[in-house]
């Protein structure tokens, strides 16, 4: 057997393994540099085997790999792309014919669904691989052929749990929160790990203090028995909400003299404090769910008499910032980790509650 076609299943072997530990990256830019060291390894096994569109569509996949990394571009990086897709295909067909349409029609899919929503991304994953097997098959890359079909069956499996969670959303409750224990702290620290880094976890006597001042509320959001996120808002003093917004660093904790009771005859400050949902459970439709239930949290308020002047979040893991935006949070500034300050004034306010 030739040494170069043994070499080229290895380094498609490689370079899936790469792909494949990349999922498992939290930081966006691991992910994005542990891609391009996948692509590599692809760009060399088809390379190997003599696939010219394999070879010219992973090379590109490359460099734009490389950009997405440099950059945060991704749907002008897309757009761009075009052009070149049209120039390989018309390459590759003249040495290859109509099969070395597969892969370029699998790579602009591909690059389209990722510029969408997680499930749009799903299922062009599935699609993409499908033509890609179907080229790898055709060329004799059978490690590659192989691969993808695992990665067809493993988004099919994303796809179908996915969705299981997106319609069990309207069988979930929200329970507010009695008492701290050790259990419930427990679940919070948990669900904590699942979304933020090892600096804005909160220990147990730190979470106890507060709650006990009675001004915080942590909403479990639960599936059943099961708690699957939580939602922790906080009254503060004016004086408090004032530095957290002139701040040029986030804060990253608080303590009693930060805190503050809901009062009908003054004007009430709120921290909005965390929003942190299992990974499993993370979608649009439960951004929604959290969107609506704190419409519900701060209207409430409002006809018991207690004027709410401002609202205040700092927005670190993506799903808050889009739960912050949608609600029509204004973006004060941005700190030097991608942790963002947002801030929902009295006008604003009234219009989200109304």
């Amino acid at each position: 057997m030739d040494i170069a076609f043994i070499l080229a299943q290895v380094f498609a072997i490689l370079g899936w393994l790469f792909l494949l530990f990349s999922y498992y990256r939290e930081d966006i830019q691991k992910l994005l540099f542990i891609q391009i060291i996948a692509a590599i390894f692809d760009t060399a096994s088809y390379a190997l085997l003599g696939a010219d569109a394999g070879l010219l569509i992973c090379g590109f996949e490359l460099v734009k790999a490389i950009l997405y990394y440099k950059t945060d571009k991704d749907n002008l990086i897309f757009l761009v792309s075009l052009p070149v897709y049209a120039v390989v295909a018309w390459f590759s067909c003249q040495e290859e014919g109509l099969i070395a349409l597969l892969p370029i029609i699998g790579s602009v899919i591909d690059g389209f669904a990722l510029t969408r929503n997680k499930t749009f991304a799903t299922v062009g994953g599935i699609i993409s691989s499908i033509l890609w097997v179907i080229y790898d098959i055709v060329i004799l890359a059978y490690s590659a052929a192989a691969t993808d079909s695992i990665m067809i069956i493993s988004n099919i499996f994303v796809l179908i749990l996915g969705y299981s969670h997106i319609l069990r959303i309207n069988k979930l409750h929200i329970v507010r929160c009695r008492y701290i224990s050790r259990r419930i702290y427990g679940n919070i620290v948990s669900l904590d790990r699942d979304t933020f880094s090892e600096e804005y976890l909160w220990s147990f006597d730190q979470h106890k203090d507060i709650f006990n001042t009675n001004s915080n509320i942590i909403l479990l959001i639960k599936d059943k028995k099961k708690t699957i996120g939580y939602v922790n808002y906080i009254v503060i003093s004016e004086e408090k909400y004032n530095r957290i917004k002139r701040a040029q660093t986030f804060y990253h904790s608080l303590n009693s003299a930060d805190i503050a009771q809901f009062g009908k005859r003054r004007k009430n400050y709120v921290l909005i404090e965390s929003i942190a949902i299992k990974k499993a459970y993370k979608s649009s439709k439960m951004e929604d769910f959290i969107i609506k239930r704190l419409k519900t949290e701060f209207r409430n308020k409002s006809k018991q008499g207690y004027h709410i002047h401002g609202i205040i979040s700092a927005g670190v893991s993506d799903l808050e910032k889009n739960v912050l935006k949608n609600i029509g949070f204004n973006h004060l500034k941005d700190y030097h980790d991608k942790e963002e300050l947002y801030e929902l004034d009295e006008k604003a306010i009234k219009a989200f509650t109304k």
